[in-house]
């Protein structure tokens, strides 16, 4: 009987060697050394690496900062942030004047990006010009949407997202401009003072474009509403943006 005994310790202690000293075991080891250190003591180590950071560059700050980079993606392509001060007419940044960049020029900013625009950067220059002539600061992008994909599918060449003719035309009668900002300036004065500033899509749609405006589902001028819906829903959701 005590030379069973002897034989079954000695197996279960071959047994238990040989699971020691297997890779499954090695790794399950790690594995669990990694999980108790990523729960128990990482948090601390970082909370004292962050803090130990955070007052070495107090130290060594030569003078106090509040420029930070930056809020949303506005302004993407300036080296010039700071989250109350930016101030796109000049060079410099104010440290005694706050400036609050306009919500709308943000939400269309986050708006065209979403959508691939090639205008996003030109967010500014919608809202300043609708403002300008009292015009809805969603339409006129709103009808690029309709027209062009908000700039993707245009003529080469024209920066030209609205089907805009009159002006600089090409072979085909297309305006082209040179740059999205001088479109964006031409035909948000050019729409305000020939169709005048209260006229909603559906109103606009018989002229802008006669065949929707003949044709009863309306696609144009229910395709620019529903974009105008979207861009008040970026400007009253911008924190969950």
């Amino acid at each position: 009987m005590s030379e069973i005994t002897e034989n079954q310790d000695e197996f279960i202690s071959i047994d238990l060697s040989r699971i020691v000293g297997s890779n499954i075991f090695r790794v399950t080891t790690i594995l669990c050394f990694f999980i108790l250190y990523y729960i128990f003591i990482s948090p601390k180590v970082e909370v004292f690496l962050t803090q130990q950071i955070a007052q070495s560059m107090r130290v060594r700050a030569s003078e106090p900062v509040n420029v930070l980079s930056p809020v949303f993606d506005i302004y993407s392509t300036s080296k010039e942030y700071n989250l109350a001060t930016y101030n796109p007419k000049s060079s410099t940044i104010s440290k005694t004047k706050f400036f609050t960049v306009d919500p709308r020029v943000i939400a269309m900013n986050k708006f065209l990006t979403d959508y691939h625009s090639p205008m996003a950067n030109n967010a500014e220059t919608f809202v300043r010009e609708a403002d300008k002539y009292g015009l809805d600061w969603r339409l006129i992008a709103s009808i690029s949407g309709v027209e062009s994909a908000f700039g993707n599918l245009i003529p080469a060449g024209t920066n030209n997202g609205w089907g805009w003719r009159g002006i600089n035309g090409n072979e085909r009668g297309w305006s082209i401009f040179e740059s999205w900002e001088s479109a964006i300036i031409h035909i948000t004065e050019r729409l305000s003072l020939g169709y005048g500033t209260n006229l909603t899509p559906f109103e606009i749609e018989p002229t802008y474009c006669p065949p929707c405006g003949a044709n009863p589902e309306h696609a144009w001028a229910n395709g620019v509403t529903r974009f105008m819906g979207q861009l008040q829903y970026y400007l009253d959701n911008l924190e969950k943006m």
